[in-house]
């Protein structure tokens, strides 16, 4: 589940591409446009950044060039992480060397589509990650000289009481009830992330500024006949969600939930011929990330994407660098089952916007 991370984040998502503009010509001389993309992550043991070209060329087709290896990948890079600590950006404390790897080898295969899927390279490096540094990203293409840089601090997700969210991480026992759809009704979480000691960051005192919950159903198609149980899913995302000083006040409201759930038994899974529907428990999941994650997601709001971006520049980037663009900072997750209240199983059962999901109940 740990891969749904701030699922609007991609490669391409990177750029914002018009149909159809007279502010650009439509061929240019070929040049390298480095793209770079990493999330680091305290709760994986690989960290992986994907480095790529973007590609233009003046006499060859963008749909050729895309199956193509050689016009996406650079043949000589030299990839290192330096870390530093808070108060000293000069003076590296170590240096730690990325090796490149094939992602099919590595478990992680490439989608089919017209871009080649074969070979699927990216940057690895296996050392744990510490929050009390800075991680700075050193890009050097050894056959132009040319260096790229990006650093993010590290967001610790991994130590109790650094981050945490009542409805995932405590003791009692809370129910998702979204029964009640009347006025402005909403499903709550509180939580906090504490930085470490001493932190800061290009003027930040903490690490976290945004955040983002999914909600996972979970349910069981039940065929009548034979009773086989098949078990589906169905992820909400819940939206974006600001810190201030340090805490955060999830409010979802109970009519999203309800509309949700409805799409996700009827419109996105039509319900087979003979089969009942048993609800399971949900799952919650909360990621946060960082105040360049923010500026990503503000500016692609603000800037718009597709036939209407403003631009054909990538939304934001955090890349220093001559032709270099792309995202590279930090995440951190928590996530729990969370029981759906016996209140709102009766309601989804009753409701007729829910007849033809044909609810029978739950699994638990």
């Amino acid at each position: 589940m740990k891969k749904i991370i701030f699922p609007i984040i991609a490669i391409i998502a990177l750029f914002t591409l018009p149909g159809c503009s007279e502010k650009f010509k439509i061929a240019a001389p070929y040049k390298d446009i480095t793209v770079v993309y990493g999330f680091l992550d305290m709760q994986d043991t690989a960290h992986y950044i994907r480095i790529q070209k973007a590609f233009l060329s003046q006499d060859k087709s963008a749909l050729v060039m895309a199956q193509t290896p050689d016009s996406s990948f650079y043949a000589n890079l030299n990839v290192k992480i330096r870390r530093f600590s808070f108060t000293d950006n000069v003076h590296p404390i170590d240096t730690i060397h990325l090796n490149r790897v094939n992602l099919d080898l590595e478990g992680y295969q490439k989608e089919p589509g017209s871009f080649f899927t074969a070979p699927n390279y990216a940057y690895k490096f296996t050392n744990q990650l510490n929050p009390n540094y800075i991680y700075r990203i050193v890009i050097t293409n050894l056959t132009t000289g040319k260096t790229d840089s990006a650093e993010t601090p590290i967001i610790d997700d991994v130590t109790p009481g650094k981050f945490y969210v009542d409805a995932l991480d405590t003791n009692a026992h809370i129910f998702l009830d979204f029964h009640n759809t009347v006025g402005n009704k909403y499903f709550e979480m509180q939580g906090y992330f504490l930085p470490p000691v001493n932190f800061f960051f290009h003027y930040q005192s903490n690490p976290v500024v945004i955040a983002q919950a999914i909600v996972r159903f979970n349910w069981d198609d039940s065929n009548i006949a034979t009773h086989q149980l098949t078990p589906h899913y169905y992820d909400y995302n819940t939206g974006y969600f600001n810190f201030t000083n340090n805490s955060i006040d999830f409010k979802i409201y109970n009519n999203s939930l309800y509309s949700a759930i409805a799409s996700a038994l009827i419109t996105a899974n039509p319900l087979p011929p003979n089969t009942a529907r048993l609800l399971n428990k949900s799952e919650i999941y909360v990621y946060i990330s960082t105040q360049d994650f923010l500026n990503y997601q503000q500016n692609s709001l603000t800037q718009g994407t597709g036939l209407t971006g403003s631009e054909i520049e990538p939304i934001y980037s955090n890349i220093s660098g001559d032709n270099a663009i792309g995202l590279f900072t930090s995440r951190g997750m928590h996530a729990s089952r969370i029981t759906i209240s016996k209140e709102t199983i009766d309601s989804l059962m009753q409701s007729p916007i829910l007849h033809d999901a044909n609810i029978q109940g739950r699994i638990y």
